[in-house]
């Protein structure tokens, strides 16, 4: 609780627009369009006002989908910028590339002293059956508690930014918690778990490094080497999802010689895994450890969304391989279990 608040002034929180279905409304053919004017619709819910004085800024109004890197760039600054001036942070966002931003986010603004809170909907606010009005409420009610980092909030559940994970184009709880139970559940009051970061005297710390020429792709039967070996000509980075516990084609169309080849040349391959649950153990098969022994970087336990954007903050902070792979190995913001 903030000094304000146990003084009873109501908390302040800033609502951070960016488009998505939440503030979509209907075009001429029935399709789902950004709407100009966000924060009227935002305004038809009375209960957000009772929680907190509310700000609505917009540093974006589009469909998620058109999102790129320097996107998080400016919503991140956006919101550094006055980190000091609010109780919290809510990101109204579309749930396309959600989990990319919650990821980058986390990476971007680290050490938080309070919540920044990422939430959309699968149906627009204006209409029947909407579940963005609820989960801006929670958001918010979120933004105003004790938590101290960049999470989502979706349905019952308040997920860390970099474990989130979209599961569902026709469920209500679209998003899980991906190798990590939520860092808490939403009901009649918040329950958080016992390893959320709360509330603290952290200095808040903008760290915007970020390459976005970073690739990524799964590995397929049938995958040509000359995908790779194209990809490491034209990125400063590659993820390749691989099969189960990172497993690389080794056959007739082995990627092994253009992973090492693209390592060679100072591009970094980080492998991770196409299963939703689990961890890369590229040593437990000889397909694995090939790529291993060729200099590619295990991800670990993280998504191919965090790996992705993680790849990107490293490689916006160095060109050294080694650097790259001991970084990619460490756990910055909780993306990650490092193995002891």
């Amino acid at each position: 609780m903030t000094v304000n608040e146990r003084r009873g002034v109501k908390p302040k929180v800033l609502l951070v627009t960016t488009g998505g279905t939440i503030t979509m409304l209907r075009g001429p053919r029935g399709e789902l369009c950004p709407c100009e004017d966000a924060a009227r619709l935002i305004a038809t819910i009375p209960e957000l006002k009772q929680l907190a004085d509310i700000d609505v800024v917009s540093v974006a109004n589009v469909d998620s989908s058109n999102l790129t890197p320097d996107f998080w760039l400016d919503l991140s600054k956006a919101i550094f910028q006055r980190i000091n001036d609010y109780t919290g942070f809510v990101v109204a966002h579309g749930t396309d590339t959600l989990c990319y931003t919650a990821s980058a986010l986390s990476f971007l603004l680290q050490e938080l002293n309070k919540p920044v809170i990422i939430t959309g909907a699968q149906v627009p606010l204006e209409e029947v059956g909407s579940d963005g009005r609820t989960n801006l409420i929670n958001a918010v009610r979120v933004a105003i508690s004790d938590l101290a980092e960049v999470a989502v909030v979706f349905g019952t559940l308040i997920i860390r930014g970099t474990r989130a994970k979209k599961m569902s184009v026709f469920d209500m709880q679209a998003f899980i918690s991906v190798n990590d139970v939520p860092l808490g559940t939403i009901g009649l009051s918040i329950k958080f778990s016992d390893f959320a970061r709360l509330r603290s005297r952290r200095k808040p710390l903008f760290r915007p490094f970020l390459n976005e020429n970073v690739a990524m792709l799964p590995v397929y039967p049938g995958i040509k080497p000359e995908v790779i070996e194209y990809l490491a000509g034209s990125h400063d980075g590659i993820v390749i999802e691989g099969y189960g516990a990172g497993n690389i084609p080794t056959g007739d169309k082995s990627l092994i010689p253009v992973i090492a080849a693209a390592i060679a040349r100072g591009v970094p391959v980080v492998v991770c895994t196409q299963c939703i649950v689990g961890s890369t153990e590229m040593e437990l098969y000889q397909v694995g450890r090939a790529a291993l022994d060729a200099g590619a970087i295990p991800a670990m336990d993280m998504t191919p969304e965090t790996t992705m954007v993680k790849l990107m903050w490293v490689l916006g902070q160095t060109r050294d391989i080694a650097t790259i792979d001991s970084m990619m190995q460490k756990c910055f913001v909780g993306e990650l279990h490092e193995v002891s």
